[in-house]
């Protein structure tokens, strides 16, 4: 009993915020689709941090770049607020606030970074548990479409973004690694991939084409001789999905609907479905934002124009039950205008900036040792965030969700928050 005493009282106490946020880190993914609320238990823990260690971190000298950060987060949180007002009370503040806790929570883990070997774990954790949860809820439960705790259509994309993520992770470490780790991460990726298709969610694979574009630049880049194996990669992946698509009955008849939707709405102009819905939202979108272009009809102002019209016979009667356009820049753009639309593409653009691995960025540390492979993951998953994001919001708006904002504020802490640590780690962040 002693000696157990001694040892807790050796415990560095220093020590304590950093196993902290990379305790937190991991849990951002590593529970986010397969616990209800998951994504909320490692922001919950980062942002419980941020305040009860207020005094040590607040004075810690911060790059621009986090900066940057901490104001784009918080101009999308003025947005929210402003595209909140119909929820009324505090209803209103419930996504800002999870805007300003991302950039306190951010403030906080730049002092105190997260372990990036630990952290990267919780990826492939995160997507296998969206696998199992799938297989759960369609092959036990016997439900039509796998969700998750939440809405199809973010959970299944949530789980490709992971399933993709855990790919990469394999891809960076396959010869250091061992042919144990190899077959266990990339079955995580096999299983974030299977939660994806069980989902039922067909616009979020568009999101595959902008990850296949930017890994042939980077293997282009930093490994030239393997380009010609990712092509062939790429094609099997193809393959196999289209394969799966055929054989997969829930999966081939979602497939299948796409035209079948289509076809209806252009021929007949049906927009009671799925795509239906969405084409004649933007047809709307389109005919609202020639009239306010610049300032937006703010979100009163769009619900109840919508509203007119529709009663009118102006547009379909499926549209009137949703408060927002299925397209992030769309939505935005009808609402708030052109500022709108400038800041959620400075977010974007902004973190494909800031993580983009150049050359001269890498040359901190050793090629081919395990932190520069390690820096040069963090730095290609974030640079993959803003561009799958902005597939996945093509045919949905993301940010409408919590499920949406929370995972990726929160996620974006986590990547960046553990890169600055590699970095401060070789000598180049005092």
């Amino acid at each position: 009993m002693g000696q157990k005493v001694a040892v807790l009282m050796r415990f560095d106490k220093s020590k304590l915020p950093g196993l902290l946020t990379t305790l937190a880190a991991v849990l951002v993914p590593g529970l986010a689709l397969w616990l209800r609320s998951g994504y909320s238990y490692g922001a919950g823990l980062m942002a419980l941090g941020a305040l009860c260690f207020l005094p040590r971190w607040v004075r810690y000298r911060q790059s621009p770049g986090t900066w940057l950060l901490v104001a784009l987060f918080m101009g999308m949180a003025v947005m929210w607020y402003h595209l909140s007002v119909l929820d009324g009370g505090t209803g209103q503040f419930d996504r800002p606030v999870k805007f300003i806790l991302g950039a306190v929570s951010l403030l906080f883990a730049m002092c105190y970074p997260p372990t990036a070997r630990i952290f990267l774990w919780g990826i492939p954790l995160g997507s296998a548990g969206a696998g199992f949860m799938a297989l759960w809820q369609v092959c036990v439960l016997g439900m039509e479409r796998a969700t998750g705790y939440t809405n199809a259509i973010q959970w299944g994309n949530m789980a490709l973004l992971l399933g993709c993520f855990s790919c990469i992770y394999a891809m960076s470490f396959w010869h250091q690694r061992s042919l144990l780790w190899r077959l266990l991460v990339l079955a995580a990726a096999a299983m974030g991939a299977l939660a994806s298709l069980l989902s039922g969610s067909r616009g979020g694979w568009l999101a595959l084409l902008p990850m296949f574009l930017m890994l042939m630049v980077l293997v282009r880049m930093y490994r030239p001789q393997y380009f010609g194996r990712l092509l062939l990669g790429c094609a099997a992946i193809v393959v196999a999905l289209a394969t799966v698509m055929a054989f997969i009955p829930r999966v081939s008849e979602r497939v299948d609907e796409v035209y079948l939707d289509v076809s209806n709405y252009l021929h007949s102009g049906n927009s009671d479905t799925s795509l239906g819905t969405r084409l004649e939202q933007y047809r709307l979108a389109v005919q609202m934002i020639g009239e306010k272009p610049l300032l937006g009809w703010g979100m009163q102002g769009y619900v109840d124009e919508m509203h007119r019209r529709v009663d009118a016979g102006d547009y379909g009667r499926s549209i009137r039950e949703y408060n927002f356009i299925h397209n992030d820049f769309l939505d935005i753009w009808v609402k708030l205008g052109v500022p709108g639309v400038l800041l959620q593409a400075a977010l974007f653009i902004s973190l494909l900036w800031l993580f983009w691995p150049s050359r001269r960025r890498m040359a901190l540390w050793p090629a081919d040792s395990t932190p520069w492979r390690e820096a040069l993951l963090l730095r290609i998953l974030g640079s993959l965030m803003p561009a799958m994001y902005l597939a996945f919001g093509m045919s949905q708006q993301f940010f409408v969700h919590n499920s949406g904002i929370v995972f990726f504020v929160f996620l974006v802490v986590a990547l960046w928050s553990s890169l600055h640590g590699l970095e401060r780690a070789s000598g180049a962040v005092r």
